[in-house]
């Protein structure tokens, strides 16, 4: 019995002792004696965490007004053949965009010998090119705003007003596009060109006929090219030209009606022409498509037309 008791006394006391080590340890661990506000405030660092993800980048607001003129200076000028340049004008910011619907254009304003002259460009960059706005624009012997633009330096302004267009190019407006260029007519489908071949999603198919007085007349041919070989499944283009050189693959000519059911898309309701050049031009490739099937345009262009005018 007494060995019982010595043997129950000397446990109680080993826990005892042990519970007392531990509880030691437990109070370190929590050091309540330094208090509640000397304990580092943990909270703070994941509320700075949630703060950070909590930060979005601002959309960029577009340059263009379609209400009111805008100046933009001329950062560049280089002329690609006798009577084309190719201008760029620099944007208020090098991350600022245009914010030009593909298919659209720009009214551009000057003072001319004391007259306010205006027309309207389509520029050939878009707003995957931020910090500025390029046009390749052909020099007439009367233009009055051409003339002027030639003549400008670096620095000096013009201004611009848009977007605005009956065009707004979107994937689904139709399986098969179909376009007829003549000279800087090329700018608008070269907008849409790149638009469509640039986007994975969009399936639709495009041909081109691009008509040139020479193969030196032929504007952007290097990026039309390159998308032709990059995308054979979505463009094809076919050049004409008035006078060919030696060893030409391509036509020459006119573009007759023939040419246009051999290289363009048929009729229906999945097709769509679209035509942009001289005005004896457009006349003339507006009755041929009437002959091959396709319905007039009427005298306000419409994006739903079966042909259309830029």
């Amino acid at each position: 019995m007494g060995q019982f008791v010595l043997g129950y006394l000397s446990a109680g006391a080993t826990f005892s002792t042990a519970a007392y080590i531990a509880g030691g340890k437990c109070l370190k661990m929590l050091d309540v004696s330094r208090g509640i506000g000397k304990t580092p405030p943990r909270i703070h660092q994941t509320s700075r965490v949630l703060i950070k993800k909590q930060i979005v980048a601002l959309p960029r607001l577009p340059v263009l007004d379609p209400r009111k003129y805008r100046k933009l200076p001329l950062a560049l000028k280089e002329k690609l053949s006798a009577n084309t340049y190719r201008f760029v004008f620099s944007l208020p910011s090098a991350d600022a965009v245009l914010g030009l619907p593909t298919g659209q254009h720009v009214a551009i304003q000057a003072e001319v010998d004391g007259k306010t002259i205006s027309r309207s460009y389509t520029p050939v960059s878009n707003d995957k090119d931020p910090g500025g706005l390029e046009l390749v624009i052909k020099v007439y012997p009367n233009g009055l705003l051409t003339n002027h633009m030639a003549g400008l330096k670096a620095g000096e302004t013009l201004e611009f007003r848009g977007p605005k267009g009956a065009m707004t190019y979107k994937n689904g407006l139709c399986k098969h596009i179909g376009m007829i260029a003549g000279g800087t007519g090329i700018t608008p489908m070269y907008q849409l060109i790149r638009a469509i071949c640039e986007d994975e999603a969009d399936t639709t198919t495009v041909s081109l006929l691009y008509a040139n007085n020479s193969e030196d007349d032929i504007l952007l041919r290097p990026q039309l090219d390159s998308w032709a070989a990059k995308y054979p499944h979505k463009f094809k283009v076919w050049y004409v030209v008035g006078t060919a050189p030696e060893g030409w693959k391509y036509g020459t000519g006119f573009v007759t009606k023939e040419v246009i059911a051999e290289r363009l898309p048929t009729p229906s309701l999945d097709s769509k022409i679209m035509l942009c050049g001289p005005p004896g031009m457009i006349n003339a490739m507006k009755n041929n498509l009437d002959a091959l099937g396709f319905t007039k345009p009427g005298a306000i262009a419409k994006a739903t037309d079966q042909i259309f005018l830029f």
